[in-house]
């Protein structure tokens, strides 16, 4: 049941609150232990006047309505006349006077077009004397001596890395335009627009270890080996998202925990994470700066999983998370800073994590150790003090799904281009998803962005200037200019 779900069944996680409730009253039906272990549970969790739970407000309904066209596009007005026998009037025969308009928009497409820019660098000497001969220096481009200009070079990473088009396909579409351009030549500029883009993305990755709470999650990705037995091998890319700001993404050959231990090495603060033992020594070992905090999604799939193999009994854990879920809402909803977020926590959920935590050692004291609803309660216990650490600061999520949302430009990419080259190309990948997904982190546009930055670089722009190229501050300059 648990694998056709996993192929065939719904990604989303969400249980429905009807359907819940028939769990629980078909499990107190089933059991009069249980119905009173329910009942009790669910009494103790009963907010009282002082420390109410606030219903979840329901949602809008979204309009169906046409948006308004954006202000910024282009908009070429066509007239159309009335036919000329109607300009006249009927009954005086003085041509008419247009008293307004009657508009409507039509949105069209212009596909992208190609331009070749040529540089002419005029040689000038001394017709009298023959000698001091002078001409300006080449134009600075983004590869030297190579033909992408910055424009270019930047469409090609946002399509891979963020259209997610394989390069065979990408020059396809280009043939279409009339420049014909091999997928091994643009393999090559993917190569070397990554690597001068290498020292915003170490950058990246400093602001990402720095920050106030760094969220971690991996995913694996197939990468070519003439070494392994089946010519592809297993490689994997890490997310570390940075207070929501900085994406930063690195490759490894493996799925080996030194990885995220070096790379985290200096690490102090909080960090989320799932339940991926390679962290544990960043937590554990002598000296650790690393604060571990858990990730209620991943707590809460585990009775979920349980619920749909048929144990009725885990809609109480379900519901309980679901309690605590619905503090964060409320919070969120009333536009709560951190520290209201973090008082009303400490005001509200106690009480909640008391009575889950009583049901799930309970439970697990009477489970055989593998099923399903034992693996569940076993997962919470071991991380039950790093699961209540969102308690502790209104910045902490209750959850670490912002970093497998992060991921989830991974898992579309490989699914169309399959595989990464070497090594080496898991490592350029990794760059160019630091730096895009940082991008839209930030709300702005990457095309617009590497063009930019692309240009910058080949004009030789100074390395100690290297923070005004991040992302956030890009931006951040760009409206100020414009203000």
């Amino acid at each position: 049941m648990k694998l056709r779900k996993h192929q065939f069944g719904q990604r989303s996680e969400k249980v429905d609150p009807d359907q819940l409730a028939l769990f629980i009253a078909q499990a107190q039906a089933e059991s009069k232990q249980i119905d009173e272990a329910v009942a009790a549970i669910l009494e103790a969790t009963t907010p009282g006047p002082d420390a109410p739970i606030p219903a979840p407000k329901p949602r809008p309904l979204q309009g169906h309505g046409r948006n308004r066209l954006p202000a910024h596009l282009p908009r070429e007005e066509v007239v159309l006349e009335p036919a000329e026998k109607e300009r006249a009037c009927a009954i005086c025969g003085e041509e008419k006077a247009c008293i307004g308009h009657e508009r409507s928009e039509v949105l069209e497409f212009v596909p992208a077009t190609f331009k070749v820019i040529e540089y002419a660098r005029p040689k000038l000497a001394c017709r009298k004397c023959g000698e001091g001969v002078v001409i300006a220096p080449p134009a600075a481009k983004p590869i030297d001596g190579g033909l992408p200009g910055p424009g270019l070079l930047a469409h090609v990473l946002v399509s891979k890395y963020k259209d997610h088009l394989p390069l065979n396909r990408l020059s396809g579409i280009y043939e279409r335009s009339g420049v014909h351009l091999n997928s091994s030549t643009l393999g090559d500029w993917v190569a070397a627009g990554t690597d001068g883009l290498e020292p915003i993305a170490r950058a990246i990755w400093r602001k990402a270890i720095e920050a106030h709470l760094l969220q971690s999650d991996d995913t694996g990705i197939k990468v070519l080996d003439k070494d392994h037995p089946n010519g592809v091998k297993r490689g994997h890319l890490w997310v570390y998202l940075g207070d929501g700001q900085w994406s930063a993404f690195v490759y490894t050959p493996d799925w080996k925990g030194e990885w995220p231990q070096s790379f985290l090495a200096a690490r102090k603060g909080w960090l989320q994470v799932d339940g991926y033992g390679g962290y544990q020594d960043l937590f554990t070992r002598e000296g650790a700066t690393a604060i571990e905090v858990s990730c209620w999604a991943h707590a809460r799939r585990g009775f979920v999983e349980a619920l749909d193999a048929g144990d009725l009994r885990a809609a109480t854990p379900v519901k309980l998370i679901a309690k605590l879920y619905d503090i964060e809402r409320a919070a969120t909803e009333a536009g709560e800073a951190h520290e209201a977020r973090r008082e009303r926590r400490q005001r509200e959920a106690p009480s909640i994590l008391a009575a889950l935590g009583k049901w799930i050692a309970d439970a697990y004291q009477a489970e055989p150790p593998k099923s399903p609803l034992a693996k569940a309660c076993y997962y919470a216990i071991a991380r039950w003090e790093s699961l209540k650490r969102f308690l502790e600061d209104g910045r902490l999520p209750i959850d670490n799904t912002a970093s497998e949302r992060a991921l989830r430009q991974v898992a579309v990419g490989r699914n169309n281009y399959l595989f990464a080259g070497s090594d080496q190309g898991g490592e350029r990948a990794a760059i160019a998803y630091t730096v895009i997904s940082t991008c839209m982190l930030a709300d702005i546009d990457p095309l617009a962005y590497l063009t930019d930055v692309f240009q910058k670089l080949a004009d030789g722009w100074p390395n100690h200037r290297l923070g005004e190229l991040l992302p956030p501050n890009w931006a951040a300059a760009r409206r100020a200019a414009a203000a």
